[in-house]
C-alpha cells in the first residue's frame, strides 16, 4: 500500500510540475499559453512619476474592436506606428535667460519638433522694466528654423526678450523636446462638413 501511495504521489508531483495549460490552443507552449484577445474592463492609472528602466512597448486599449477594449501592442521598432521620441536637454551656464537659435540638428524636411516642457533654474528670474513691456518672470519657448550648410534645421529659442536674472547670474535650462518623424504622418486639408 505504501508503494502504491508513494508511486501515485511521485506521479502527481511529476505531472503537476510539468503541467501545461492552454486556452484556445491544443498544443500549449508554456505553463500557461493563451491564444486570443484580452478584454480589459478597467485599468489602474499610476499617478506617481518614476523613471522607466528596461525595454517597454506601448499598449493601447482599442475602441475599434468587437467587443471594444482589445489590447493592441504598438511596437515602434516595427515602424508601423508613428515613432515619437522625447529628449531631456540640460543647458548649463546659460548667460542670463537667453538661448537663441540653438540648432537641434534635426532637419525640418524630416522632423517636427516641439518643446513640451522647459524650466529655468539656478538663478532667480528678475523683473526688467527697461523694456516697453515689463516682464514678470514669464519665459517663452519656441521652435524656430536655422540654415546651416544649405539645409534648414529646427532650432530652439528660450527666454523672454528683455528679461534677465538678479545679479546677472547664469542659469540652467532643462527642456523636454518631443520629436516626430514627418514620413510617419498623413497630411492633407481639413474641410468643414456641410
Amino acid at each position: 500500500m505504501k508503494k502504491i501511495t508513494l508511486f501515485l504521489c511521485t506521479a502527481c508531483t511529476y505531472f503537476g510540475a510539468n503541467a501545461q495549460v492552454g486556452i484556445n490552443t491544443k498544443d500549449p507552449q508554456g505553463m500557461l499559453d493563451v491564444q486570443g484577445g484580452t478584454l480589459v474592463e478597467s485599468y489602474v492609472i499610476d499617478t506617481a512619476n518614476s523613471d522607466a528602466t528596461g525595454n517597454y512597448y506601448l499598449l493601447t486599449r482599442s475602441k475599434d474592436t468587437t467587443p471594444a477594449g482589445k489590447i493592441k501592442l504598438l511596437d515602434i521598432s516595427l515602424r508601423n506606428v508613428a515613432p515619437v521620441n522625447t529628449y531631456t536637454i540640460i543647458l548649463k551656464n546659460v548667460s542670463q535667460t537667453d538661448v537663441v537659435n540653438l540648432n537641434t540638428g534635426l532637419e525640418t524636411e524630416k522632423y517636427i519638433a516641439a518643446i513640451t516642457g522647459a524650466v529655468f533654474t539656478d538663478a532667480t528670474a528678475g523683473v526688467n522694466t527697461a523694456t516697453g513691456i515689463p516682464s514678470y518672470g514669464a519665459y517663452s519657448t519656441e521652435i524656430t528654423h536655422v540654415l546651416s550648410g544649405g539645409k534648414t534645421y529646427n532650432a530652439v529659442n528660450l527666454g523672454f526678450k528683455g528679461a534677465g536674472t538678479t545679479s546677472a547670474q547664469n542659469g540652467t535650462w532643462t527642456l523636454t523636446l518631443c520629436v516626430l518623424k514627418k514620413h510617419s504622418l498623413k497630411t492633407g486639408e481639413l474641410t468643414p462638413e456641410a
